[in-house]
C-alpha cells in the first residue's frame, strides 16, 4: 500500500485534495450509498464521508446526526487522517486527547468512533469513511474489513470523476479513444472516433465495416498491428491514411496497448489522433524538397552542359517522379514563317511500341523530334498558348488520333512555358493514376521556370552560332549584293556599309561611317510608328523586319524593306546589328497605283462604290446622325447623245467637283462617292446635308459648249441611326429610295421607309414563298463551264442557283439571295446547292463525265456550325463522287470577317479532300496580308476587272498584279467574265490560261452540258 502523506507534506496533500474534488466539498449524493451501507453493517447510527482540508472536516455524506462541517482541530477525523491505517476508539471520553472536543462532550455525544481513511492514488490522505455511536463498542473484523472496502469503493468513485472528467479532457482535445474485445472484436469508441470516420456507430458498428475506411495498403497495415498486438502483446504506434466519404484523404495516428489476462491479450486500448494538417505540411515539405533539389540539379546540368539539349534528360526524369507520371517530354516551341508554331522535343520519354517505332526513335530523338499537327492536346497548348488538363482524353474534343499501337493515353497535362511574354517551349506529361489538377502547374512553377531560362539559352546560343555563320557568309557576298548591307556599333552608330547601300541612298562609305543610319536616310514622310518599334527593337537587341520610306542624298525619297539582327557580343565588343536594305520602292508604287485603280473612280477622282462603302462604315461606328443620299442625274443620257461622250464626261467631272464641295466642309464626316455612271453618292451630317442643298448645288448654271444647262437629279435618301442596319443595307435601301423617286418623275426625292413592321413583313413572304419554293423543288443548278485556253480542255464548271418561278419565272440570284441573309434559311439553301451537286457529279460519273464543280457558300454558311457536320454527311451519303470533285467558292471579303474562323473550316474542308477557290479576288485589297495564309487551291479574278481590262489601264494593271502575285504564290488563277476573244488573247498574253465567262459558255441546265462537252471537245475555243 501506498504510504500517506506525512503531516509536513501537508501542502501537496491539499494540492491531492483539490485535484480529486477540483475544490467542491459539499455534499454529494453519489456517496449516500456507501454511508448507508456502512452505517448498516457496522450497526451505528452515524456514518460519514468526511474531506479534510487545511481549516475544517467537510461532510461529503452522511447518515445519522451531524454537523455539515467542523473545525479541523475539534474534529476526530482530523486525528484519523494522521495514520494510513483505521483510527479506532471505543470510547472517547475515556482519552485525554478527545474527551473535551465538543462533539464528544455536547450533542451529539460521540463515545464511539471509527475513521478509515481515505488514501489517494499518491498516497495522499483526502479525509475518512467514519461509522460513529453513543455508547462504547468495537467493530468485528468482518466491519472493519467492509469498512476498508467501503473506503475504497469512496476513493474509486473520486477518481471516477478524475477519469470523466479527463475523458472530456480528451474529447476536447480532439483525442479519440477505442478499444476492442479481442475475442468478438467487438469495438466501442468515443465521439471524435465517429467525427473522423465521418459516420457514426450505426452506419459502420463492427470492426470490418470501418476497417473499410482505410486505404487497401493501410488497411492491411493496420490490421497486422493489430494481430500482432493481440498474438505478440506488442503495443503499436503508426500513422494510417484513411478515404472518408467526403473523398477528402484524411491522416491519423492510431496507438494501441495489449491488455493481458493469464498472459492472454483479451482487450486493446488506444487512442486515435488527427494528424492531417502535419501530414500535409510534411508531404508539402518533402515535394518541396524534392523540387528545389530538381532546379538544383537542372541548373547544376545546364552549366555543365553549356547550351546542350541533353541536360534536360535528367530534368525530365525529375518531372515524371515529383508528378508520379508515366511518360513526357520537355519541347522548345519553334515557329514557321507563317507564325504557325511547332515543337522540337529535346527530352523525350521512350515509349516506342514496336519495331518501326522504336527505330524511328532512335533515329529522330537524339536530335529532338518534330511536331506539327496541331490538332491535338499538346497542338492546343501551343495554338493557344495555355495550359491543358484533360483527364479523359478519350472524350476531349481537343484531341488528335494516336497512331496505331500507341500506348493509352489516360491523362494528360500540357503546360507552355512562357519568356518574357512569348511561348517558347511546354512541358507535356501523361498517365498520372491520379489525373492532373491546377494546383500541380502552381507548385511546378519554380521548375518551368528554371526549364523557360534553359530553353531561352539553347536558343540564344543557337542564334548565336547562326549568326556567327551569316556573318561568315555575308563576308563573302556582302559587297557584291544589290541589297544594301549596314552594319552598326553596339550604339547604333555605322561601322560598314556596302556599295548597294551606296547605290540606294547616294551616300558614300565615308559619308556614312559614323553616322547613325535614322538622321542619315529618315525624312518628314517617314512613318513615326515604325521608327519607334524599329528604336523599341533596337533596344532590346532584338530582330525586326520592317518597310520605311527613306530619302536619298538628293532628297528623292525610296522604300526599303529592312531586315535587322542584332550581332553577337564578344570580348572586343558588345555586339552591334547588321541590317539588309532591300529597294521595294517599285512595289510600294505598285501597291499604291493597285489601291487607286481599285478604290478611285478614274474620270472623277472621287472614291468608287468599293471605297465609298469602306468608309461608310467608318462613319456609321461613330453613332452620329447621318444621311445618306443617292442621286440620279435626269436625262443625262439625253445630254450624251447629244453633246457626245466627252462632253458628257465633262459635265460628270464638274458635277463631282460640286458635290465634293458640298461634304467638305464636314469632310471628317462626309462621303463624296461615283457609284457608276451618272449615280453619285453622298453622306454626312443630317442637319447639313438636306436635299435642297443637293438640288441647289446641281442646278447652279452650267456652261456647256456656248449653252448654259441646269441639271436636276433625283434623289433616294435613308438616314442613320433611325435606319439602323448595316452599311450593305444602307446602301440598297438609298438605292430602294432612289429607284421609287426615278418614277414619280424628274428632280423627285423620296426617303427610305423605316417602317419596320411593313419591311418585316415583306421580308417575311420572301422568305416564305423561297421556303416554299425549296420544298416544290422550284430551285435548278445552271452550270458555266471553266476552260484551260492553253490546252484547249474543260477543267470544271461553277454551279449558280436559279429559281424557276411559277409566276415570275427565272430569277437570278441577286434577287432573291440578299433576302436569306442571317437567316437559317440562308444555311439549309446552302445545304440544297451542296447535295443537288453532288446528286449531278453523281449522275454525270454514271455518264461517264468526271468534272469538277464548285459551289459558292456564302460567309454565313461557311461559318455556320453545321457546315462541316453536313458537308462530311453528305459525302458520306455520296460515295460513288470522289471529294476532289466538289469544290467550294468563297469571297475574299468572307474570309476576312473572322479569318481564325474561316482558317479552320477550310482546313478541315482540305482534310476532306475538298478544293477551295477565292472568289472576286482583286476586291479586298486590305487583305494582301493575309494572303499567304489561306488555304485556297484557286485564285478567280473578279469578272469587273477582266470585263474592262481592254479599256482601262487601272483594270488592266490589277489583273497583271493578281497573275504576278499568283504566280509568285504557286497558285492558279482563273479569269471571269472573258467575254470575247479579245479577252482570251490578253489573259494568255498574261500568263493566265484559265477562264470562265459568257464568252466560253453562258451559264446552262445541268441536261445540256453534256452537248456543249462535244461541241467544245470537237471545235475547242478557236485561238490564233
Amino acid at each position: 500500500m501506498v504510504q500517506p502523506a506525512a503531516p509536513e507534506h501537508e501542502a501537496q496533500r491539499l494540492l491531492t485534495l483539490k485535484r480529486y474534488t477540483l475544490g467542491d466539498l459539499s455534499a454529494d449524493q453519489e456517496f449516500d450509498r456507501i454511508t448507508r451501507l456502512a452505517a448498516a453493517y457496522c450497526e451505528t447510527p452515524i456514518a460519514l464521508i468526511t474531506l479534510v482540508d487545511a481549516s475544517h472536516v467537510w461532510v461529503k455524506s452522511g447518515v445519522g446526526e451531524y454537523s455539515p462541517t467542523v473545525l479541523r482541530q475539534l474534529s476526530l477525523c482530523g486525528e484519523a487522517i494522521l495514520e494510513p491505517k483505521l483510527f479506532e476508539v471505543s470510547d472517547a471520553r475515556l482519552d485525554a486527547r478527545l474527551h473535551n472536543l465538543p462533539m464528544v462532550s455536547e450533542a451529539p455525544h460521540v463515545v464511539f468512533y471509527a475513521g478509515m481513511p481515505l488514501v489517494a492514488d499518491n498516497g495522499d490522505i483526502l479525509g475518512t469513511l467514519c461509522v460513529m455511536d453513543h455508547r462504547p463498542r468495537q467493530l468485528t473484523p468482518t466491519q472493519r474489513e467492509l469498512l476498508q472496502q467501503l473506503a475504497n469503493s469512496t476513493v474509486l468513485q473520486f477518481e471516477h470523476y478524475l477519469s470523466q472528467r479527463a475523458y472530456q479532457a480528451i474529447g476536447n482535445a480532439a483525442i479519440g479513444l477505442w478499444e476492442m474485445d479481442v475475442a468478438t472484436r467487438t469495438t466501442h469508441w468515443n465521439d471524435v472516433v465517429d467525427a473522423l470516420y465521418q459516420t457514426n456507430a450505426r452506419q459502420a458498428n463492427t470492426f470490418e465495416a470501418r476497417m473499410q475506411a482505410y486505404t487497401p495498403e493501410d488497411r492491411a497495415r493496420l490490421t497486422q498491428a493489430i494481430d500482432t498486438a493481440v498474438t505478440q502483446g506488442t503495443p503499436f504506434n503508426d500513422i494510417f491514411e484513411m478515404q472518408p466519404p467526403s473523398g477528402e484523404p484524411l491522416w491519423v495516428r492510431i496507438t494501441g496497448n495489449p491488455l493481458a489476462v493469464n498472459g492472454q491479450v483479451v482487450q486493446i486500448i488506444g487512442t486515435m489522433l488527427d494528424v492531417t494538417p502535419r501530414k500535409k505540411i510534411e508531404t508539402q515539405l518533402l515535394r518541396q524538397q524534392a523540387l528545389e533539389q530538381a532546379i538544383m540539379r537542372a541548373q547544376a546540368s545546364f552549366i555543365d552542359e553549356q547550351g546542350n539539349a541533353k541536360a534536360l534528360n535528367p530534368l525530365l526524369d525529375d518531372l515524371l517522379t515529383l508528378t508520379g507520371s508515366e511518360y513526357g517530354f520537355i519541347g522548345e516551341v519553334l515557329y514557321h514563317p507563317d507564325k504557325t508554331p511547332y515543337l522540337v522535343a529535346h527530352a523525350i520519354t521512350d515509349i516506342s511500341w514496336d519495331e518501326p517505332s522504336r527505330q524511328f526513335y532512335a533515329q529522330h530523338a537524339p536530335s529532338g523530334m518534330v511536331f506539327s499537327n496541331l490538332d491535338t492536346l499538346f497542338g492546343h497548348v501551343m495554338r493557344h498558348e495555355e495550359v491543358v488538363i484533360a483527364n479523359e482524353p478519350a472524350h476531349d474534343p481537343r484531341r488528335g488520333g494516336l497512331p496505331p499501337g500507341h500506348p493509352t493515353l489516360d491523362a494528360f497535362l500540357g503546360v507552355p512555358i512562357q519568356f518574357h511574354g512569348h511561348c517558347i517551349a511546354m512541358i507535356g506529361l501523361a498517365n498520372r493514376p491520379d489525373g492532373y489538377h491546377p494546383e500541380l502547374v502552381e507548385f511546378l512553377a519554380p521548375l518551368l521556370g528554371s526549364i523557360g531560362q534553359f530553353i531561352n539559352t539553347l536558343s540564344h546560343y543557337r542564334r548565336q552560332q547562326q549568326d556567327q555563320q551569316a556573318i561568315a557568309r555575308l563576308s563573302m557576298v556582302a559587297k557584291n549584293t544589290s541589297n544594301g548591307v549596314v552594319i552598326t556599333d553596339p550604339n547604333g552608330n555605322i561601322e560598314w556599309v556596302n556599295d548597294g547601300f551606296t547605290r540606294l541612298s547616294g551616300y558614300t562609305f565615308e559619308e556614312a561611317v559614323g553616322k547613325k543610319p535614322g538622321r542619315l536616310v529618315q525624312g518628314k514622310a517617314t512613318d513615326r510608328a515604325t521608327v519607334l518599334r524599329i528604336a523599341r527593337a533596337l533596344r532590346h537587341r532584338q530582330h525586326f523586319e520592317e518597310e520605311l520610306l527613306n530619302y536619298r542624298k538628293d532628297g528623292t525619297p525610296y522604300w526599303v524593306h529592312i531586315s535587322c539582327n542584332p550581332l553577337p557580343a564578344n570580348e572586343q565588343s558588345g555586339g552591334g546589328f547588321i541590317a539588309i536594305q532591300s529597294d521595294i520602292t517599285d512595289t510600294k508604287l505598285h501597291e499604291e497605283a493597285l489601291y487607286k485603280a481599285a478604290n478611285i473612280d478614274e474620270l472623277t477622282q472621287l472614291p468608287n462604290q468599293r471605297l465609298a462603302r469602306t468608309q461608310l462604315e467608318a462613319l456609321v461606328q461613330h453613332h452620329a446622325p447621318l444621311t445618306i443620299s443617292v442621286l440620279n442625274i435626269d436625262d443625262f443620257k439625253r445630254l450624251n447623245d447629244l453633246f457626245g461622250y466627252a462632253t458628257g464626261n465633262s459635265i460628270l467631272r464638274r458635277v463631282a467637283k460640286r458635290l465634293e464641295a458640298l461634304v467638305s466642309p464636314f469632310k471628317a464626316q462626309g462621303i463624296t462617292a461615283r457609284l457608276s455612271g451618272d449615280e453619285f453618292v453622298l453622306a454626312g451630317p443630317t442637319q447639313r446635308l438636306t436635299p435642297s442643298t443637293i438640288q441647289h448645288a446641281l442646278q447652279q448654271p452650267l456652261h456647256v459648249n456656248g449653252q448654259k444647262l441646269k441639271l436636276t437629279a433625283c434623289i433616294g435618301m435613308t438616314t442613320y441611326p433611325n435606319d439602323n442596319v448595316d452599311p450593305d443595307a444602307l446602301f440598297r435601301h438609298a438605292y430602294q429610295a432612289l429607284y421609287q423617286a426615278k418614277t414619280q418623275g424628274v428632280a423627285q426625292c423620296v426617303r427610305y421607309s423605316t417602317d419596320q413592321e411593313y419591311l418585316v413583313k415583306l421580308r417575311q413572304q420572301e422568305r416564305s414563298a423561297i421556303q416554299h419554293g425549296l420544298a416544290n423543288d422550284e430551285f435548278r443548278l445552271y452550270y458555266q463551264p471553266q476552260v484551260d485556253l492553253k490546252s484547249h480542255t474543260v477543267v470544271g464548271a461553277e454551279a449558280l442557283i436559279r429559281w424557276i418561278h411559277p409566276q415570275h419565272g427565272l430569277r437570278n440570284p441577286a434577287e432573291f439571295l440578299p433576302l436569306l441573309e442571317g437567316s437559317e434559311l440562308e444555311f439549309h439553301l446552302g445545304e440544297w446547292v451542296i447535295e443537288a451537286a453532288l446528286k449531278q457529279l453523281q449522275s454525270w460519273l454514271a455518264m461517264g463525265i468526271e468534272l469538277q464543280v464548285s459551289v459558292n457558300i456564302s460567309p454565313q454558311h461557311l461559318l455556320h456550325p453545321g457546315f462541316l457536320p453536313q458537308l462530311e454527311q453528305l459525302l458520306l451519303y455520296y460515295p460513288q463522287v470522289p471529294s476532289r470533285l466538289l469544290a467550294i467558292e468563297i469571297l475574299e471579303s468572307a474570309t476576312l470577317d473572322d479569318m481564325q474562323a474561316a482558317l479552320h473550316v477550310l482546313e478541315e474542308c482540305q482534310r476532306l479532300g475538298i478544293e477551295i477557290a477565292l472568289d472576286d479576288f482583286g476586291t479586298g485589297y486590305s487583305s494582301l496580308a493575309y494572303f499567304r495564309r489561306l488555304p485556297v487551291q484557286l485564285i478567280k479574278v473578279d469578272r469587273d476587272f477582266v470585263r474592262d481590262m481592254l479599256e482601262s489601264e487601272d483594270d488592266k494593271a490589277i489583273v497583271e498584279s493578281i497573275i504576278f502575285m499568283a504566280r509568285k504564290f504557286s497558285r492558279p488563277v482563273l479569269a471571269e467574265g472573258v467575254e470575247t476573244m479579245a479577252h482570251a488573247q490578253a489573259l494568255l498574253a498574261m500568263g493566265c490560261h484559265l477562264a470562265q465567262g459568257y464568252g466560253i459558255a453562258r451559264p446552262m441546265p445541268a441536261d445540256a452540258l453534256p452537248g456543249w462537252l462535244e461541241t467544245w471537245q470537237a471545235e475547242g475555243f478557236a485561238l490564233p
